[in-house]
């Protein structure tokens, strides 16, 4: 279903549930904006799309409509080659574009603020469409006094990006000075409720600390300087205990030596006396009879016959002499061994004097070191010990002292830091203020060319006004010196106000071309609140009126200005450039079919 918006007005005209308030939100729904409530008609569509127009450039928004969420796709008709552009309904991660975001750099509006001071199209919107259940009791909607400002002046085309600098320095600095501000008096209040001493003493009780430091670490020094000293000449004890020990060793193993081969020689001369003895008993003459053992009666008998058998030895010349030989061999032999064992002897002597020597060398350098080390070096390495420990905590003790002394450094740097960003805080109000104030007579300009309008614009509808002009502070109308709120709890004089307020606001967008108001206005039920006879029914007339007149009067660069509006009734006669959409409940906006299929 296709619905075109070629007139200057286009009023759709419709009883109760004809879906004209659906067909508001259906033109607003493909911008990205979620802010209206999405009727069922509209969610039973497929998609949304919309064709509009900004400057020379057409362009096309669909988005689908069976969520708030999604994307929306924009094409340029104008320039096929720029693309679709694809955002996304919300701000995609990373901080991508969303599809408002992009409508708003289309309209050359910039984004300002974040959270509930942000402006973006939700904001503008309040001041391109005016609702059925608001129009009557709310000015643009409702919303918050401080995001209207925001929004009117860079709707005005007075937001300076400078100033914006200059008040986001200013609050930067001023949460800055606030913070030092308190982390200083907390500091300090919690440094009055320990009892801790003032900077004064803590330097006088420092340099105090830090004599007394010197002169320990100094002692420990010197301690340590004589604990050295013993050490080396301990050292030197050692290497004469180790050669001593090693003299000692060798004296052993000499001594083990000499013993060995005493007991050898010994050995040896006692294997040649046994050899002398057999020699000698073989040399000598039998006296008993080698078989009955009886002694041998040798009276008489030469001695060159056998005392046996009592026969001539005629080898026995030959014989004593070869014995003889073997004895006086052997009794050599024995002779000389036994000298050897007198020299090991005597050997054996001086070794064992020898290892006397060496073990009462090695005893006496023990000696040495047990007194050196229980008289001198022990309790020179106590001594050393003593005045290290003593330097240690004297060093600890002033390190403690260092930190308390660091605090009051930190507290002096935060009081410093503190009056710094005073200052600061103070230089960056001064320079906000001053561009303000250069701004402010801009705005005040436009705020009584915007009032002029709006007097003129309400007087044609209602002739009994006085006076009505715009607040330069909050943009809320004043009629007969009464505010928006204060004209009626609800009705027709709250209804004029909203209308009539931003159709002189498009008066002035057309005369400046700074303004940043797009020329395009949708209100629903503009005749909200006025009765259809008599005086309500007149300014309803004219109301109407107001209408097609601010819609016929195109801006100094001839781009025309488009109003669609939603009213329950027909116009009682035709006004130049107004063309009514018949809507019923069986003819309605989204037709009931689309309804019945989706279903």
């Amino acid at each position: 279903m296709k619905q075109a918006f070629t007139s200057a007005v286009t009023l759709l005209v419709g009883c109760s549930g004809s879906g004209k308030s659906t067909g508001f939100e259906s033109l607003l729904y493909p911008l990205g904006l979620n802010s209206g409530k999405i009727m069922h008609a509209v969610r039973s569509c497929t998609q949304v799309r919309l064709v509009f127009r900004v400057g020379e450039m057409r362009w096309q928004a669909t988005r689908p409509a069976v969520h708030r969420g999604g994307h929306v796709s924009f094409e340029n008709l104008s320039d096929p080659a720029v693309g679709v552009v694809r955002r996304p309904v919300g701000r995609g991660r990373g901080g991508e574009q969303s599809a408002s975001e992009f409508v708003m750099e289309l309209l050359g509006i910039p984004l300002l603020g974040s959270g509930g001071g942000r402006v973006g199209l939700t904001e503008v919107e309040r001041w391109m469409a005016l609702r059925q259940s608001t129009i009557a009791t709310a000015y643009l909607g409702g919303g918050s006094d401080t995001v209207r400002r925001l929004t009117g002046r860079v709707l005005l085309g007075l937001h300076d990006e400078h100033i914006e600098g200059l008040q986001q320095r200013f609050q930067e600095v001023k949460a800055a000075h606030a913070q030092a501000k308190a982390s200083a008096a907390a500091m300090r209040a919690a440094r009055r409720e320990a009892g801790l001493p003032g900077p004064m003493d803590l330097e006088a009780t420092e340099q105090l600390w830090k004599q007394e430091h010197a002169a320990a670490a100094g002692q420990a020094q010197q301690a340590q300087a004589q604990l050295s000293r013993h050490q080396q000449h301990m050292a030197g004890l050692d290497r004469q205990r180790d050669q001593a020990r090693a003299a000692h060793q060798a004296a052993r193993r000499h001594t083990g030596a000499v013993e060995e081969r005493l007991r050898q020689a010994q050995r040896h001369e006692g294997r040649l006396e046994g050899r002398l003895e057999g020699l000698s008993q073989q040399a000598s003459e039998p006296q008993h009879c080698p078989r009955c053992a009886q002694v041998l009666r040798t009276e008489g008998l030469p001695v060159d016959h056998c005392r046996v058998c009592k026969q001539k030895d005629v080898l026995h010349t030959e014989r004593l002499a070869g014995q003889a030989a073997r004895l006086a061999e052997a009794q050599q032999a024995l002779a000389s061994a036994r000298q050897a064992c007198g020299r090991l002897e005597t050997e054996l002597a001086r070794a064992h004097e020898a290892e006397d020597r060496a073990r009462q060398a090695l005893w006496a350098i023990e000696q040495s070191i047990g007194d050196f080390t229980r008289s001198v070096l022990n309790p020179c390495q106590a001594a050393a010990l003593a005045h290290e420990k003593e330097a240690a905590h004297l060093a600890g003790r002033l390190e403690q002292l260092q930190e308390r002394i660091k605090e009051v450094g930190v507290l002096a740097a935060l009081e410093a830091e503190r009056d710094r960003l005073l200052e600061e805080k103070d230089q960056a109000h001064d320079m906000w203020k001053e561009a303000e104030k250069k701004l402010a007579a801009q705005l005040k300009d436009l705020v009584e060319q915007w009032s002029r309008h709006f007097a003129t614009r309400i007087r044609a509808v209602n002739a009994d006004v006085r006076h009505a002009h715009i607040d330069p502070e909050t943009f809320l109308p004043h009629v007969d010196g009464l505010a928006f709120d204060e004209q009626a709890v609800a009705g027709g004089p709250q209804t004029l106000a909203n209308v009539c307020a931003m159709l002189s606001l498009r008066d002035v967008a057309r005369e400046v071309p700074t303004v940043r108001l797009p020329l395009f206005f949708m209100v629903d039920s503009p005749l909200s609140g006025l009765g259809g006879q008599g005086l309500d029914g007149q300014m309803a007339e004219r109301l109407m009126e107001q209408l097609a007149h601010a819609a016929a009067v195109a801006d100094a660069d001839g781009t025309p200005m488009q109003i669609i509006a939603a009213v329950n009734d027909p116009l009682t006669r035709p006004l130049n450039g107004v063309r009514e959409i018949r809507l019923d409940r069986s003819d309605r906006y989204i037709p009931a079919q689309l309804e019945a299929e989706a279903a």
